[in-house]
């Protein structure tokens, strides 16, 4: 075909003309597993005013920073006291977590922004980059860690006031347990990539207070010193699986990685109704990515060469609608072509 194809761009319609709630998946379904995989599809309790979804996820990141910092500076003051090297170490990491979910605050705000002509597609990936550096930064929290737990166990010192250490840990298995549910819900509301990484992240936390919270124990009730070394070295490990993971996410939206198979199936299924039911002659080129808490969705749907370009252009946005329906915060964009005029 020669010449520019007319498009449809995708205009978000009110969310009340969107698909039955009914139809969506049940939000109640483990929202921090769901947060695990940011390509998941949208939750129908994710159907919030972009504004709202701003202030949602903006206020889950400065409550997650803000209970980082309580964490480092209780898990410090007990490490020191106690002369703990694996409660110190898991102070270390709280505080990579206020550095990481004050960062991710910001990135949230700036990501919440509306496009402007030197971002016209929006700033959704700004929440991406954000996942990318927490990834980083974690990372780099992981080798202090490792590195001190090696020097604790070449050089075993007796750990002291097994009531503050106990305690402390405890607390904070509990803690985080609380912020990593509180978490979960807001990123499936609201879609946030950050909040997500969040999520994940305070999730490793859980299993890693608990196992120094175990080992401090044990190495009180048996004596043997090294077993804190050891537990510093679990969790480095720990962390920096953590952080590959954050970091191989990141770098996934970063370099525009499509949808699931299963969300692109369901929108590719969608299209071939419209064909069923004689609206479309057929569609190629289907493309999807994803940035930060956005899909963007591409497709060519075929028309008849002679049909009126109203007609057409009314076909298109039923094309365009019917993938709404099933990705409600989609960006879509609608190409038309006269029959098949390229391979697909």
């Amino acid at each position: 075909m020669s010449g520019p194809r007319p498009a449809a761009r995708a205009a978000r319609p009110n969310p009340s003309a969107r698909a039955d709630p009914a139809a969506r998946p049940d939000p109640g379904v483990a929202p921090t597993a769901r947060a695990v995989d940011r390509g998941a599809a949208p939750s129908a309790e994710r159907r919030l005013d972009p504004a709202d979804r701003a202030r949602a996820a903006l206020r889950a990141g400065r409550i997650a920073a803000l209970t980082a910092g309580g964490l480092a500076l209780g898990k410090l003051v007990a490490g020191q006291l106690g002369q703990s090297m694996a409660v110190t170490a898991s102070a270390v990491d709280s505080l990579t977590d206020l550095f990481a979910s004050s960062a991710n605050a910001l990135a949230i705000q700036l990501a919440h922004a509306a496009p402007d002509r030197s971002h016209p597609f929006g700033h959704a990936k700004i929440e991406t980059l954000a996942t990318a550096g927490q990834g980083l930064l974690i990372g780099g929290s992981g080798v202090y860690l490792l590195i001190e737990g090696i020097r604790r166990l070449l050089a075993p010192e007796p750990l002291r006031l097994a009531a503050v250490t106990l305690g402390a840990m405890a607390a904070a298995a509990l803690i985080t347990a609380a912020l990593v549910a509180y978490l979960g819900r807001v990123a499936a509301r609201t879609g946030s990539s950050a909040i997500q990484a969040d999520a994940v992240h305070y999730r490793t936390d859980i299993a890693a207070n608990l196992a120094v919270l175990a080992g401090v124990a044990l190495t009180y009730a048996t004596g043997f010193s090294r077993i804190d070394g050891v537990l510093s070295v679990a969790v480095a490990v720990y962390i920096l699986t953590s952080a590959g993971t954050l970091l191989r996410l990141g770098v996934r939206d970063l370099i525009d990685t499509s949808a699931p198979e299963e969300r692109v199936g369901a929108i590719a299924a969608a299209l071939d109704a419209m064909r069923a039911r004689g609206e479309l002659l057929g569609h190629h080129r289907l493309r999807t990515r994803i940035a930060g808490r956005t899909l963007f969705v591409e497709v060519h749907i075929e028309l008849p060469g002679d049909l009126p370009l109203a007609r057409a252009h009314a076909t298109s946005d039923r094309a365009r609608d019917a993938i709404l329906s099933i990705e409600p915060d989609a960006e879509v964009l609608v190409h038309i072509d006269p029959e098949r005029d390229e391979p697909a």
